[in-house]
This record gives C-alpha cells, structure tokens and sequence, in this order.
C-alpha cells in the first residue's frame, strides 16, 4: 500500500513506522502496554521484550495478553490512518477489554476463573 508517508502516526514523529517502532518502542505503545502494568526495557530487543513481559506477567495466558494488546494498537493505528481518529490510550484500553473479553469464551475452564478475574483485576 502506497501512503503519503510511512512516519509513526501515533506518536506524531519523523521516525519511520516499523514493527519494532510501533509495538514496542512508540511512546503511544509504550504508554499502552504501561496500562497492564508492563515495562518496555528494550524495546530493539523484540524477543527479549517478550520474556521480560512473561516474566512481569507470571500468566500461563501471557501470550493472548500480548497478542491483543498488538491488535488493539494496531487497530488503533489503523483507525488514524483510514478513520481520522485521534490516537487516544482509552480506546486502546477499550478495544484491548472488548478482545480480551472474547478470550474468555475461549478458555479452558481450568483457566476461564482467571482469565476473568484477571480482566477485571488489571484493565
């Protein structure tokens, strides 16, 4: 896809948006990941981000934490882009809640206890 330009629009910079920029080391993102109470340290270190968000999480459902949060920001970035929408942190909390939420129809019911004690808990 061709755009104007390929510049971060969530955090109004002239750094080029790439996948390590916009997950990881975007103030946006980071602000939003913040929200769940998870800390970037590295953020050029992608596979290393994932382990310390691992560790901080202590889940066995960390992955669809992380995986959702990436939808919500990506889906926020898109609503910039094509929708004109002004990237908020509320509504990337918001559609991270509503996604997550889905999660729980689709957890074991070993898990689905918690997984929902730890959407009300943490978001």
């Amino acid at each position: 896809m061709v755009l104007d330009d390929y510049n971060c629009v969530l955090s109004n910079s002239t750094l080029e948006e790439s996948l390590i920029h916009l997950f990881l080391a975007c103030p946006f993102s980071s602000s939003c990941w913040a929200t769940l109470g998870l800390v970037i340290q590295q953020p050029a270190d992608p596979l290393g981000t994932l382990v310390s968000f691992k560790n901080q999480l202590q889940l066995p459902f960390f992955m669809k934490i992380i995986v959702t949060m990436c939808w919500a920001i990506w889906t926020v970035r898109n609503d910039v882009i094509f929708r004109q929408v002004q990237p908020l942190i509320l509504h990337c909390k918001t559609i991270f809640k509503q996604e997550f939420a889905q999660v729980i129809l689709r957890a074991k019911d070993s898990l689905a206890l918690l997984v929902s004690q730890w959407l009300e808990a943490y978001v």
